[in-house]
This record gives structure tokens, C-alpha cells and sequence, in this order.
């Protein structure tokens, strides 16, 4: 399907709380993440995200289908957002498809129409062959290459980990999907997961020089875990590509964690990408 003739599948307004400008002051000068947070019911039904970016309030408020269970909620994110950015504006961004959700924020606070295209802002890392001293400790997390019998924890642990994916992706959904793929990944020794006392704190996998995907479990972050996953992914780039000068992954601009945690670990940014989300996704 041409994507320059499909609409976009994100839109855009300027969202205001006008009854509430006392809450706006300076506190919005330093770019950060706010809120970010999935809503599931018996599945992953949406996420919400916010975080002042190039100085302006962004909200993403994306909802795979229609469902007022969480209204309440969501207003009382947003209202935070604002006043922990310091700012009584900014932009909200919407699936087109939930236009009940829509109308509810609307009723809530003000709204207007801009032209404003959802982008994906993503920095390329990478960390250079001669600049990489790190080793990987087999004796703190045990490695195990793919096994199909812990599919549905692979599927569960992206689900948490990836949480700031938008729109939210329902790995879990995506069942039969993964299996072909984490197949093809192990035909190829490209897939690992990390274990410790029989729980699967984290895995990653990757393609040619790119570390694809690497996801650490949320109650394992922030333990120095994810350094050490890192570290064996590049060293498996490294193995497989003898010729190759570094390893690269890629982080999206809203990701200010992982962006600072890849600083931290030594790697170097090389390029700056804009995507316009329809060329990533032109009929999702």
C-alpha cells in the first residue's frame, strides 16, 4: 500500500489545561522522561508516556483498541505530567483508531489540531573494536542459547521490558510469530538468555553487527545486569564478524534511560536518525 495515500495511524493535537495555569514554572528546561506506564486487563491494551523533549511536553497516550476502564487514570497522568514538566502544554499523540479515548481527553482538557508528524528521533551507538576491554563474567549470570520450551517468558519479559515502545507492542500476541523467528535466530547463534537462581533476568539477540533487541527484566534493572548482557552480545558481534570495526545498536530519542546507560558503558554516538513513524509503520 502507497503510504503517502494511507492516513497517518498517529495523530497529533496541542493539548492545554487551561484551568490549571498556576501549575506552569521553569521546570521543564532539562530534557527528561516523566511517566511511562502499560495498562493490560487479560492483555496488553495500551501504554502511557511522557517526557519533555527538545524542551517541549510530548505525551503519548497509545491504546491498541477502545476502553474506558482506565479514563480516570489517564487525566490524572497527564495533569501530572504537566506540572512535573512544569508546563501546562505541550503535544499529545493518539492511534487515530481510538477516537473515544479521544473525545474523553478532550473533554478534559483543551485540544486543537496540529500537523505535527510522530517521528522516530534514534541515535546509532557503537562501540569500537580497539576501544572494547570489557568481559563477560559466566560465574554472575548463567547464559543458555534459546530453548523452546521458555518461549512464553522470552515473550513476557520483552513485554515488560520494551515498555516504551510506540504504539505498545503485545509480544505475547505475537506467539507464533516469535517462535519462526527465535528459530531462525537460533539456526544462526544469534539468540541468548541470561538466568540467575532459575529466573531469566534478561536476552538479547543480534543481526550481523547490530545488537538487535536486549531486554533486562524491570525487577532485575539498575543491578549492573544489563552492562553485563551488553557486553557478551558485543563480544558475540565481534566472534561472528572478524572484519568488523564495531558493533552498533540503536536507541530511540524518547529513551533518555537507555541512552545515558549506553553512555555509561563507553559507547559513542555515530548518527543521528529522523524516521517518520509511517515509513517504519505505513498500515499498522
Amino acid at each position: 500500500m502507497d503510504s503517502k495515500n494511507t492516513p497517518p495511524v498517529l495523530i497529533a493535537f496541542n493539548i492545554a489545561d487551561d484551568k490549571n495555569i498556576k501549575n506552569a514554572n521553569a521546570g521543564g528546561a532539562i530534557d527528561r522522561i516523566i511517566t511511562c506506564k502499560t495498562f493490560s486487563t487479560n492483555k496488553l491494551m495500551g501504554s502511557f508516556f511522557s517526557c519533555v523533549y527538545h524542551g517541549k511536553l510530548r505525551i503519548h497516550l497509545i491504546f491498541n483498541e477502545e476502553t474506558d476502564v482506565f479514563n480516570n487514570e489517564l487525566s490524572e497522568l497527564i495533569r501530572h505530567s504537566m506540572e512535573a514538566a512544569g508546563m501546562n502544554h505541550g503535544v499529545i499523540w493518539f492511534r487515530r483508531a481510538t477516537q473515544n479515548i479521544i473525545s474523553y481527553v478532550g473533554g478534559k482538557f483543551t485540544l486543537t489540531s496540529t500537523p505535527e508528524e510522530f517521528y522516530y528521533d534514534s541515535t546509532e551507538f557503537i562501540m569500537r573494536r580497539n576501544k572494547f576491554s570489557k568481559m563477560f563474567d559466566r560465574t554472575v549470570l548463567g547464559v543458555k542459547p534459546y530453548e523452546e520450551i521458555h518461549v512464553d517468558k522470552y515473550l513476557a519479559l520483552l513485554n515488560d521490558a520494551m515498555s516504551f515502545f510506540i504504539p505498545p507492542q503485545d509480544f505475547v500476541s505475537e506467539r507464533s510469530q516469535y517462535l519462526l523467528e527465535f528459530r531462525e535466530l537460533k539456526d544462526k547463534n544469534a539468540f541468548e538468555a541470561f538466568w540467575k537462581d532459575g529466573k531469566l533476568i534478561g536476552l538479547y539477540w543480534i543481526a550481523g553487527i547490530e545488537v538487535d533487541t536486549m531486554g533486562v527484566s524491570s525487577d532485575f534493572q539498575r543491578l549492573g545486569y544489563g552492562s553485563m548482557i551488553l557486553t557478551r552480545a558485543i563480544e558475540r558481534i565481534f566472534r561472528q564478524n572478524s572484519e568488523a570495526e564495531y558493533a552498533l545498536l540503536y536507541a530511540v530519542g524518547w529513551n533518555a534511560k537507555a541512552q545515558n546507560f549506553y553512555k555509561r558503558y563507553g559507547m559513542e554516538v555515530n548518527k543521528q536518525h529522523k524516521v517518520p513513524y509511517s515509513a517504519v509503520n505505513p498500515t499498522a
